[in-house]
């Protein structure tokens, strides 16, 4: 009998050890996952505008009225003499262009500042013109003097869209949904280009597709549209009703034939493969929702910018998206620990009996 105790206890302990293996394997086989990883800036303050700098360096500006470059993996501070102004646009490098800001142009440019100093939203340089989106309308710089083609619309994007005759140029607005022009003739007159859109709708953020139509995220979910002119069609009714803070399409089309699109707004950072189907831009399947680490963020996903490091998203702070260990995985390891400690502790209290032993 003691022989068959002393077989049973083993085979016990056999098992646990069995089990303790397979927890183990499980915690570290589990495959990695991509979570948002906080990669805020030295000082921690809010960001206010995400923008690509020269080469592969991204600029980040503050709220504080700092202007930071994240180059080789390190952030360091850009500008200092920004004397507290709120920067809220960057039309391209600040070493070289100017920065809008929530009192005009900061940096000084060849027609001088924008006539009243209006907040300036957004900012896009298209060949020798730079276009400001500000709370006034829209104003153009051409040589030496700024022109207004488009008055009283609170401007807050700017985008080009390339088609195969010419390009076209389009501006959303806060409550006055998309005004368009060909860029031949960017200094006339815009035209309202908002078939079947929302009354109303804000016009947050914009994009173009590889496959040419432009996208426009709004207060009430992501449009496109093929051509300026035609109606403007939701493109994934999960996205309906949605604010749609910030837009990205990765530039390479995948083997089989769609497009990444990246979404930011108040539910964080969705992404989506985009594909074109009889003249139709599609969703195809689900879209993707990439959460934070630990923390939940900070606030709405409002910029969104490659990096050579991985995509980097403002939502207040700054994030990074990465490959990781699934969170809780080290829990796997950790009951394998203690399933063995306690097994082992059982065993220690409980020695095999004298008599089993002389019984063998």
């Amino acid at each position: 009998m003691a022989t068959h105790a002393l077989s049973h206890r083993r085979f016990i302990l056999l098992c646990v050890l069995l089990c303790a293996g397979a927890l183990l394997l499980v915690g570290f086989l589990l495959p990695d996952v991509e979570r948002l990883v906080r990669a805020d800036l030295p000082d921690e303050t809010h960001v206010t505008v995400l923008a690509r700098g020269d080469g592969d360096t991204l600029l980040a500006a503050t709220q504080v009225g700092t202007i930071w470059r994240l180059k080789h993996g390190v952030w360091r501070q850009e500008r200092t003499d920004l004397a507290g102004h709120l920067v809220l646009a960057l039309g391209g490098d600040v070493d070289r262009m100017p920065i809008g800001t929530a009192s005009g142009l900061l940096m000084e440019h060849a027609v001088g500042p924008i006539p009243g100093d209006p907040r300036v939203s957004d900012l896009l340089v298209w060949g020798d013109a730079l276009l400001a989106a500000t709370g006034a309308g829209l104003w153009v710089a051409v040589g030496d003097t700024w022109s207004q083609p488009l008055a009283d619309r609170n401007l807050y994007r700017l985008i080009a869209q390339p088609g195969p005759d010419e390009t076209i140029l389009h501006a959303g607005t806060i409550g006055d949904g998309v005004y368009s022009a060909p860029a031949r003739t960017l200094t006339q007159s815009w035209q309202p280009n908002s078939l079947a859109l929302p009354h109303g709708v804000k016009i947050l953020s914009f994009a173009v597709t590889a496959f040419g139509p432009v996208l426009a995220g709004t207060d009430q979910g992501l449009f496109w549209q093929s051509a300026p002119g035609t109606s403007w069609r939701v493109l994934d009714p999960q996205l309906h009703g949605r604010r749609i803070l910030a837009l990205f399409c990765e530039p390479i089309v995948m083997n089989d034939g769609q497009q990444r699109l990246w979404i930011g707004g108040d539910a964080g950072l969705v992404s989506v493969d985009l594909l074109m189907r009889d003249g139709r831009l599609l969703a195809a399947g689900v879209p993707r929702v990439y959460p934070p680490l630990w923390e939940p963020l900070r606030a709405g996903v409002s910029w969104i910018q490659p990096s050579p490091d991985g995509l980097v998203i403002s939502a207040g702070a700054l994030y990074r998206l990465q490959s990781v260990r699934p969170p809780g995985w080290f829990r796997f390891p950790l009951a394998a620990i203690i399933l063995v400690v306690a097994v082992g502790g059982w065993w220690w209290l409980n020695p095999p009996s004298e008599s089993g032993d002389s019984a063998r």
